[in-house]
Order: structure tokens, then C-alpha cells, then sequence
């Protein structure tokens, strides 16, 4: 009877660290446990509550007084002799009675067509477990010792079986939704995969989406690779082996509604560890079985091959527990949009649980459409992990004369109770016409997103931008009212032709178009340069050598430069405002702003202080400019003057006796093109392009050209040749 159930296993439920191990490459070997994929035996079960029956995938819990119908389902074929037993179970302190416990002789029942247990939940029971054992004398009596003898263990095995065979459920329901798009449109894969995982709380491995198309369906399909379902409990599973460590890592940890990837579930681990591990026997050994609900049959898995020799196999099966009926019910998310019942498949705009899609326990789902007057009419609604939600269900309309918006409440039942979900608004296409929300008037904004306003937003199936001559584009948008929408254009400066919105709704809507013109160029800021002041930097010494420059156009590199720009008629300066620095021919620019190089005195006056060596480096020299910056629209370029670098002189050394000549001491003296003793640079020197040198032999000054003890030198510099300019060498500087 047993066969292997191929590519399914059981997701894992792991420590953080363990999990690392079981997905990273190269894991031990000890960290990949025996999988859940062995088809144990098929039992059918029904539940009869207050003359309603259903079968066992829409029961989430059982109530006193309920009837259970259980049959094993076994083949002709079949020559185990399984003896099945159902148990209620109370409180983890309380043994159950004799009373509580059934037997069916499965191999006489088979051959009678018949065998089932038809049970009723006695007041009191919290659990109702079901075990097969092979028959053997006396094996009725030795297990339901067993059970009475440790009443906990068995309560805290039959909570964690239930839990983990509906995370099973949702680890299957994600595999079968896989195949399915995968089989259909392999392609959806990459958008569909993550919707299906969250919709399930399943964590997959990204790196599957980033495969080809034809191998992501196998990526996500094997679990030990890309799927994890597990706890973040604390406890320490490196020491466990066997058939408790597969037990430990594969029962899964969220909590029943699947709320959250990972939950505190690896707690109750130790008590099953004792049940499945220390429990055993020299006659017994007890296995568990995860119990897969789908309709009325439920299909044991197995991890474990039962054994017909000592230790014999008992599988153990939960089933649901014993308690108050609660329902979970979806609830809105603040902020949700409207289903639009245009839509192919409208989505309702709720959250829902997980067991949703992986259990039948919501069922006969409706949405109550409230019409004009006190009219109502019912859409059925199913749902749908690949939408990640309740969609309204295929064929469901509304009367043709139905207008929009409107609202809705989601009604349903939770096993056997009813209950009544939120309100949700509803939308209809409508006139398809979509406008700029600032049409009509006199100014509109280019800088930032589109806004349109006109049919609801909620139908909006895309939204494409189509430029001149190409092809369009998917643009990207966002609903920020019911009939109101942003939508992202080009950056500015990209755009420098119309655009095409094309706004596509249900099927059966013409789409709406519309176009964008390119935004308006602002005219450029204008301003003019009213005033300049250059400050040298303070010498060294009080008879360091003085510069005379021979052109009020010239500006020192070291220099402190100010000047003050002037805004022209009509414009005005704002402290966005910047400016930059720079020289003609040379790359690099000074970007000066309010509070740093800048000073905004008023909406008119604007002054720049920096030193050009500083701000633009030792290597830029010649006509300086400046221009206005008013976002990424540049002002025309002002002349401010040249930027002159001055050698560094220390002294001038005139010897006696040294025929005419004297030594000019000082750094930088590249930086001279000639020298001379006279304004008319007769017998001039002149200074070797890149001079790396220190000492300089210059002409010696004329005895009348400057009265007194001083000593002058005309110069022209590297960086302006054509001006002349005058060096004064003080008493103390110079020897004669």
C-alpha cells in the first residue's frame, strides 16, 4: 500500500543558523532530513453539526456533540491487518476514559464494504486523535494504556501534528499553483512567483527568479533550495537525529492563519522529540502522519516506512481540534483601493488568511452589492493566491443600469458559522475621459508628477507614455483618490517633445489618450557684476618684496577676491540661487552657494568672496568668469578679470664687483617670462619655459629708478606677458 509521493517535501521548519545550513551549498550532510514523501493510507471523514454536514477540508474546529464519520480507505488488494483507533483527549493532566476510545478492525470492515466509526465529541474533549496499528493480540488495550499513561505528551503531539499538516496544506497549495502557471504561462513566473508566496506566508529564494524562464519553475519547485517555512524558537537541534530531528525539522512554525513567515513554534519540540523518540518500544514505535484535507478524504504523508516487525508502526493522525469556532475574517487595509467590476477578475480589497487558499474553511464566499434603494444583489467570490486575494468570481454581473461607486460587505461561512467580513467600495469604468487635474488653468507644473483626474482609478488596467516616432513605454502610476491619479514623467531635461498618455481600462473601454507637452524653458537668471576687490594676502615680512600689478584687470590667484552681482530689471535672486567660478579653457568649476561663497544681502544683491587658487587649484590661470545657476538653467557667462599666479620672491642680491648682473632669490620662478631693469625691457632676461630653479641672474636696477634706498625690477608674468608690471625690493631685501 505505501508509495512515494515524487517531488513533494515537507517545508522546512528551522532554526535561523539551521535554515543557513539546509540552503546554503555544501550544507552537511546531517542537516537534509528524511522528507515528508510517503502516501500513507487515505481516510474519509465528514462532521454532522445541527443536521449540516461537510467534509473534513471545511472543518477548522470541532464542537461538542458534533458527529465524525471516519473510514479508512484501503484497496482491495491490501493484506495489512491495521486496526484503527480514534481517541478524545482532554486536558494535558487529565487521562482520558475507557469510554473515549474506538476501534475498527479495517481488514473485516474492507471486506464488508463498511468499518467506519461514527463518532460523537464528547463535552470535555479538546483533541480527537486517530492511530493505525497493526493488529496483534492485545494492541487495542496496550495503546490506549499508552495514551492514559502520559495524557500531555499526547495533547502537545495532536496540537503541533494539526498545525504542521496545515502549513503541509499551504506548502502543497504553493507547488500545485507553481505547476499551474508554469504549465500555462511559464513566462508570469517571475512577476506571479511572489504574489503566490506571499499570498501563502512562504519565503522563497529570489535567486530563482533570476534564472531563465524554462528552469525557474524547478528552482522554486525544490524546497530544499528556494522554499522556507519555518520557526525562530530557541531551541538547540544540532544533538537530534533520526526520525525526532526530521520530525523537528520538518514540521513548520507559523501559527494557524499564517500570520508572518516565522513564528515561536520549535518550543513545543521537546514533548514530540519524547513522544516519537523516547515512547519507543520493543513491540512499538510511533511515527507521525500529516494529514492533507481536500474535500472529504484525508491523505496521510508519511516521513518514515511503517514497520510490520518489532518495533511495529503506529502512525498518529490529528485532527481538528476541539474548541470555540473563530473565524478568520479578512479585513481591510487602510487606504485600499476600490474593485473595479469592470475588471476581467476584480479584485475585493481585503487581506485574507493564508488557509484561504490552502483550506476549504472559508467557503460559500459572497459579496453583497448594495444597490439603489434597499436592492442587493450577490457576487460569489473565490480565492485566488496567483491575485493574492478574493477576486470576484468569472461570469458575476451587476444590473446593466448598476452606476458607480458603491459599496459592498463580504459575507461568508467559517466551517459551520456565518460570519460577515468589511465593507468595500466598488467601482465602475464609467465615461472613460481622463484630464490634467490643472486644466483650464493659466500655469501648470513640469517639474513634478502628472496629475489626471476623470473616470475611476480602480479600472485602470496601464498606463503607457509614448514619445514622437517610438514605441510605448510602460509608465509608472499610482492611484491617490477614487477617480485620481499620478503618473511619473520624464525627467525635464529628457524631455523635449510631446508625449502620448495612453490610459487603458477594462476590456470593451476605448483607452484614453491625452498629450503632454514638452515643459516651458525658463528664461535664464540675468545679472551684472557692479563691483570687484582684491585683497593680497599678507605678507610674510614688512620688507618682503612688493608687487605692483600693471593692469587693474589683473587678480592674484592668492588673492581674496569679492565682487557683487546685481540683479537685472525684472528678476530677483532667491537662496536657491548658486554661481560658479571658472577660467576660459580650463575644466574645472567652482560651484559657490547661499552660505558658502555666497551672501544674499538682498533680493537684488548677491556678493561672491573665494580665493581662485583655492577654490579652482594651482594649475588654472587666465580670463576668469562667472555665471548664475537657477536650478539647471545656467545665466550667461561674466567676465570678472585674469587670474594672475605670482612667483614667491624673497630677495634681491647686487653684489659689487658682479658686472652688471644681480641674484633674484625666490619659488616659483617659472611663473616670470622676463625681467628687466627698465619699463621698456631693453637687455631684458628672460626666464626659461618651466624654470625649476631657485636664483635667477637679472639685469641690475638703474641707481635712478626709484628714489631712495629701495631697488625696482620690471617683470612680465607667464600668465599675462603682455602687461608689465613693477617689483619693489626693499633696503633690507636687496644688498648694492
Amino acid at each position: 500500500m505505501m508509495r512515494t509521493v515524487r517531488n513533494v517535501t515537507m517545508t522546512m521548519a528551522c532554526l535561523p543558523a539551521l535554515c543557513l545550513a539546509l540552503c546554503w551549498p555544501g550544507a552537511q550532510a546531517w542537516a537534509d532530513p528524511a522528507p515528508f514523501d510517503l502516501a500513507g493510507p487515505n481516510i474519509t471523514v465528514a462532521v454532522t453539526r445541527q443536521g449540516v454536514t461537510l467534509p473534513i477540508a471545511s472543518v477548522p474546529q470541532l464542537a461538542p456533540g458534533d458527529t465524525v464519520r471516519v473510514q479508512v480507505v484501503l484497496p482491495a488488494s491490501e493484506n495489512a491487518h491495521y486496526l484503527l483507533v480514534a481517541a478524545f483527549l482532554r486536558d494535558p493532566t487529565n487521562p482520558p476514559p475507557d469510554s473515549w476510545f474506538f476501534r475498527s478492525e479495517t481488514w473485516k470492515a474492507a471486506r464488508r464494504g463498511g468499518g467506519a466509526l461514527n463518532l460523537t465529541v464528547p463535552a470535555g474533549a479538546n483533541h480527537l486523535v486517530l492511530f493505525m496499528a497493526p493488529a496483534t493480540g492485545g494492541d487495542f488495550a496496550t495503546l490506549r494504556k499508552a495514551v492514559q499513561a502520559r495524557p500531555g505528551a499526547f495533547v502537545r503531539a495532536a496540537q503541533d501534528l494539526e498545525q504542521a499538516s496545515l502549513d503541509r496544506s499551504r506548502f502543497e497549495t504553493y507547488l500545485a499553483t507553481i505547476r499551474r502557471v508554469a504549465a500555462k504561462a511559464p513566462d508570469t513566473l517571475v512577476h506571479d512567483a511572489p504574489v503566490i508566496a506571499g499570498s501563502l506566508r512562504i519565503k522563497i529564494n529570489d535567486e530563482c527568479l533570476q534564472r531563465q524562464a524554462e528552469f525557474q519553475a524547478a528552482c522554486l519547485l525544490d524546497s530544499k533550495q528556494s522554499v522556507v517555512l519555518g520557526g525562530d524558537g530557541a531551541a538547540n537541534t544540532s544533538t537530534l537525529t533520526g526520525a525526532a530531528a526530521d520530525l523537528l525539522l520538518n514540521l513548520s512554525a507559523t501559527p494557524q492563519g499564517g500570520a508572518g513567515y516565522y513564528s515561536p513554534y520549535i518550543g513545543a519540540i521537546r514533548d514530540i522529540v519524547g513522544i516519537f523518540g523516547a515512547m519507543r518500544t520493543a513491540r512499538y514505535q510511533y511515527i507521525p502522519a500529516l494529514g492533507l484535507a481536500r474535500g472529504g478524504n484525508l491523505a496521510l504523508v508519511l516521513n518514515t516506512p511503517p514497520s510490520f516487525a518489532d518495533p511495529k508502526s503506529v502512525l498518529m493522525v490529528a485532527l481538528p481540534e476541539v474548541k470555540p469556532a473563530m473565524a478568520l475574517v479578512p479585513h481591510r487595509e487602510p487606504g485600499a483601493v476600490a474593485a473595479c467590476l469592470g475588471a476581467k477578475q476584480p479584485i475585493v480589497p481585503v487581506t485574507i488568511s493564508p488557509l484561504y487558499y490552502a483550506t476549504d474553511f472559508a467557503h460559500d464566499l459572497t459579496l453583497r452589492v448594495h444597490l439603489a434603494g434597499d436592492a442587493a444583489a450577490d457576487l460569489p467570490v473565490v480565492p485566488d493566491p496567483v491575485r493574492g486575494g478574493l477576486v470576484i468570481a468569472p461570469g458575476a454581473t451587476l444590473p446593466a443600469d448598476s452606476t458607480g461607486p458603491m459599496s459592498a460587505t463580504l459575507h461568508g461561512m467559517w466551517g459551520f458559522e456565518p460570519f460577515t467580513g468589511p465593507d468595500v467600495a466598488l467601482a465602475v469604468p464609467g465615461a472613460w475621459h481622463w484630464q490634467r487635474k490643472d486644466a483650464g488653468k493659466t500655469t501648470s507644473k513640469d517639474d513634478g508628477p502628472l496629475t489626471l483626474t476623470g473616470a475611476a482609478s480602480a479600472c485602470i488596467v496601464s498606463v503607457t507614455a509614448t514619445a514622437p516616432h517610438g514605441t510605448p513605454q510602460p509608465a509608472s502610476w499610482k492611484p491617490v483618490g477614487p477617480d485620481e491619479i499620478t503618473i511619473v514623467l520624464p525627467a525635464k531635461e529628457d524631455r523635449h517633445d510631446q508625449i502620448a498618455i495612453s490610459i487603458e481600462g477594462p476590456k470593451g473601454t476605448a483607452p484614453a489618450t491625452l498629450m503632454v507637452a514638452p515643459p516651458a524653458k525658463a528664461p535664464p537668471p540675468a545679472a551684472r557684476i557692479i563691483a570687484r576687490v582684491s585683497e593680497p594676502p599678507t605678507p610674510e615680512s614688512a620688507n618682503a618684496p612688493t608687487f605692483q600689478l600693471g593692469n587693474t584687470d589683473e587678480i592674484p590667484a592668492n588673492a581674496r577676491l569679492s565682487f557683487t552681482l546685481k540683479a537685472e530689471p525684472g528678476d530677483k535672486f532667491a537662496g536657491r540661487d548658486a554661481v560658479e567660478v571658472g577660467t576660459t579653457g580650463n575644466d574645472t568649476v567652482a560651484h559657490l552657494t547661499v552660505g558658502s561663497g555666497l551672501t544674499l544681502v538682498d533680493p537684488t544683491i548677491l556678493v561672491v568672496s573665494l580665493t581662485p587658487a583655492q577654490a579652482l587649484g594651482s594649475s588654472a590661470y587666465g580670463p576668469l568668469r562667472v555665471r548664475l545657476m537657477r536650478g539647471d538653467v545656467a545665466g550667461d557667462w561674466l567676465g570678472v578679470g585674469t587670474m594672475v599666479r605670482l612667483p614667491t620672491l624673497k630677495a634681491l642680491d647686487c653684489k659689487t664687483g658682479t658686472a652688471g648682473k644681480c641674484t633674484l632669490r625666490g619659488d616659483a620662478l617659472y611663473l616670470l617670462a622676463s625681467v628687466s631693469a627698465t619699463r621698456g625691457f631693453d637687455s631684458a632676461t628672460s626666464v626659461a619655459d618651466g624654470y625649476p630653479g631657485t636664483t635667477l641672474a637679472v639685469p641690475r636696477p638703474l641707481a635712478d629708478a626709484k628714489p631712495g634706498p629701495d631697488s625696482t625690477l620690471f617683470v612680465r608674468l607667464h600668465d599675462a606677458p603682455e602687461v608689465i608690471n613693477q617689483v619693489t625690493f626693499h633696503a633690507a631685501d636687496s644688498a648694492n
